[in-house]
């Protein structure tokens, strides 16, 4: 603003406020004539911002909206759009609409993209702000080296926004310098990296989280394990595996989760080799309950495709002599409203072969209202389980004896006479 401006009387306007005056108050923010009252308006809505009910919220937003989207004046602009993050920072995204609007002249009768493009040169962090919301809403090709270079913007807020909306693009020329905020001091950069990292979800972002996954950080720890487990390959394994052995239960959930979905995603044509290994790695787990912590995945998650592998994996890592609490929990997945899922439940039972199984299916059976399939299932596992108990009674029973012809069984069975 000029010198001129800042003579303008502006005091009037603190009363106006005071006394609740705002729909007084947005019409010299709207329509006054000079730079120094819009300017101070806007400073008054944020100034009242947490003494104004929650029912006019919406209201003044929109107005300040309209305001920021008609405003000439940057200086001025920048302070509406503080207002209007101190009502609801959300409405960044309406500012960003009404400024892309067809039929709304834009702030400088410019294109909406270039309106952004210019204002992400601006001193204002506030206009900078706007800028790379805008620009992911563009999402061309052409935005893309603008967002990563936003990534390091000196602005907290905007350097956010700006992951955020690299991850929303989804390009991988944005990778680098989201996984370079990684090790931010601010914890919501640090977290909003890892998601954007995440949300982008190829090869690339996925690897680039592998670090995190070793942070001091339990949050951002977390998303790591949780992100790279997506990956699909044995690479990550090591790195999922000491995650089981971490002393937050969080992460150790998170890692559990991650070795379920590496499993699911391995390429079919690598799927076997990857169960097989992921099976005999967890059952080689030296100083962690690896099975509790399956077994509580698989009794918390709603996820279909989580609950099916853990099924799987539960009946391959089960102990020697498999706790009441495994099978309890299989068993009662027989009646799984997913099919998949009730029937490696049921293939995991019969491969872990308990006797106490039988007891544990029994009283299932007798307490629940079964439907046909699970029924059907629940015979599957007690054939399976009763014919082989049969089996090793059978050969319990008969003696075997090494003879060199057939005399010889005749000759022990007699005492052993010559």
């Amino acid at each position: 603003m000029t010198d001129q401006d800042q003579h303008v009387d502006t005091a009037f306007l603190e009363e106006i406020a005071f006394n609740g005056q705002y729909d007084q108050l947005r019409d010299h923010l709207l329509e006054n004539e000079a730079p120094a009252v819009r300017h101070r308006a806007a400073e008054l809505f944020t100034e009242y911002s947490t003494a104004i009910g929650d029912d006019r919220v919406e209201t003044i937003t929109g107005w300040l909206v309209t305001a920021a989207a008609q405003e000439p004046h940057d200086g001025v602009r920048a302070q509406i759009i503080e207002a209007l993050l101190d009502f609801d920072d959300g409405a960044i995204d309406d500012l960003v609409a009404a400024i892309a609007d067809a039929d709304r002249p834009t702030p400088t009768d410019t294109s909406s993209p270039q309106v952004f493009f210019d204002w992400l040169g601006s001193h204002a962090a506030e206009l900078r702000l706007v800028a790379v919301a805008g620009l992911g809403e563009v999402g061309s090709s052409q935005v893309v080296p603008k967002l990563a270079t936003a990534c390091s913007d000196r602005d907290v807020r905007v350097r956010r926004r700006a992951i955020i909306e690299c991850g929303r693009v989804g390009d991988d020329r944005c990778v680098r310098a989201i996984a370079a905020n990684l090790d931010s001091e601010n914890e919501a950069i640090r977290l909003a990296a890892a998601d954007a990292l995440m949300t982008i979800g190829s090869e690339k972002a996925l690897r680039a989280l592998l670090p995190a996954a070793k942070s001091g950080d339990t949050a951002l720890r977390q998303r790591a394990m949780k992100g790279i487990g997506t990956l699909g390959s044995l690479q990550v394994l090591g790195t999922l595996l000491r995650g089981l052995d971490d002393e937050n239960a969080e992460i150790r959930q998170a890692a559990a989760t991650a070795i379920i979905r590496l499993v699911a995603k391995a390429p079919s044509d690598e799927s076997h080799r990857v169960r097989e290994t992921v099976a005999e790695q967890l059952t080689s787990v030296p100083n962690r309950d690896v099975v509790a912590e399956f077994r509580t995945l698989f009794t918390n998650t709603d996820e279909a495709v989580i609950r099916r592998n853990t099924a799987w994996v539960l009946g391959r890592i089960a102990d020697d002599d498999p706790r009441a609490d495994v099978i309890r929990c299989l068993v009662r997945a027989i009646d799984d409203a997913d099919d998949r899922t009730a029937q490696v439940a049921a293939s995991s039972l019969v491969r872990i072969g308990e006797p106490a199984i039988i007891d544990e299916l029994e009283s299932f059976v007798a307490a629940a209202d079964l439907g046909t399939k699970a029924l059907s299932r629940a015979d599957f596992i007690r054939n399976h389980l009763t014919d082989s108990e049969a089996e090793e009674r059978l050969k319990n029973a008969v003696e075997y004896v090494k003879v060199s012809d057939p005399g010889d069984y005749t000759r022990k069975k007699a005492g052993g006479k010559d």
